[in-house]
């Protein structure tokens, strides 16, 4: 495959504040970094106005306004454009697998427990519960829900999951209210899409078991961060781990209440880094070139470009 600079004059930049953007009247093309601190709205897109498209090697779009871009006839391209490509990266789905055996055995407090010179005088806060026999959850079976339906059912857990828009799996499918009362743990590995914004909130987060796991990968807005709040005030038997949180695109998870539960230890928050591997970015760059090439081709043939959108 070629690289970048053979398809089109490139320039590498690393932006993450919308302060440091400079308007460019001859960028055509955008490459743009999913764990930016910004929203692509229209005032940023108005700084580049011969943009033909946006190109995001993640799978989310919550960091583009998709709106604005259509009203500029600007074409929008994510991972979800390449399964073929998309497929073979499984850095999402290790990394919350990882994330739910943290919430069993809790090997954040074992580590912490070593760091201040403890071994095992306190035994009790380290010990942990086995996945195998338990009842996973997952909400999403697409490409992370299958992987980790696969990495669960290897340890010898029970799958359940909930997703409107698949039928046929090997798996047993139930609503969101009976999986999240009957689950030990609840894996959300959901796209964010308008369906699923606000999705899970109270009524289904008082749902959960005694000393239920609950892990979320997919994005801090499917969680309402109010209701969540509430439950872990009340519930702190219950083991969180999130490598999202809402309002990331706005650079306003820093402000997160959920940040405070991390610190006191009540719950664990990774910085969104499920797909950070070197793999997993690499291919994920392989795609967006992929997706580069194939609206450079189309644009050439006259064909007509569509705007993805991103679910």
């Amino acid at each position: 495959m070629t690289g970048f600079q053979d398809l089109v004059p490139t320039e590498f930049k690393e932006v993450s504040r919308r302060e440091d953007l400079e308007a460019d009247a001859g960028l055509t093309f955008w490459v743009v970094d999913p764990g930016q601190n910004f929203l692509v709205d229209d005032e940023v897109l108005g700084l580049f106005p011969s943009l033909e498209a946006v190109i995001t090697p993640s799978t989310g779009t919550n960091h583009l306004h998709l709106d604005a871009c259509q009203k500029r006839g600007i074409a929008v391209y994510s991972l979800l454009d390449d399964r073929e490509g998309l497929n073979t990266i499984s850095a999402s789905a290790e990394f919350t697998f990882l994330l739910l055996l943290n919430t069993l055995r809790r090997l954040d407090v074992a580590m912490a427990e070593s760091s201040a010179g403890r071994w095992r005088e306190r035994e009790e806060v380290m010990r942990g519960r086995e996945l195998s026999g338990k009842r996973v959850g997952l909400v999403g079976m697409g490409r992370i829900g299958r992987r980790m339906a696969t990495y669960c059912s290897a340890f010898d857990a029970e799958i359940v999951y909930y997703d409107p828009y698949v039928d046929k799996s090997p798996w047993k499918k139930m609503s969101l209210e009976a999986l999240f009362k009957s689950s030990d743990a609840v894996c959300v590995c959901c796209a964010l899409t308008r369906e699923t914004d606000g999705l899970i909130g109270f009524p289904l987060l008082s749902r959960l078991k005694e000393g239920a796991s609950l892990v979320n990968t997919s994005r801090g807005e499917v969680i309402i961060e109010t209701d969540l709040v509430t439950v872990l005030g009340e519930r702190p038997d219950i083991n969180v781990a999130l490598d999202v949180l809402p309002g990331e695109s706005q650079d306003l998870h820093r402000s997160s209440e959920l940040i405070e539960f991390h610190k006191r230890g009540q719950i664990v928050v990774t910085p969104h880094i499920a797909g950070a591997t070197q793999e997993s970015q690499s291919k994920a760059a392989r795609c967006a070139l992929s997706l580069l090439e194939r609206h450079v081709s189309e644009d050439s043939s006259g064909s007509s470009l569509e705007i993805g959108e991103g679910s």
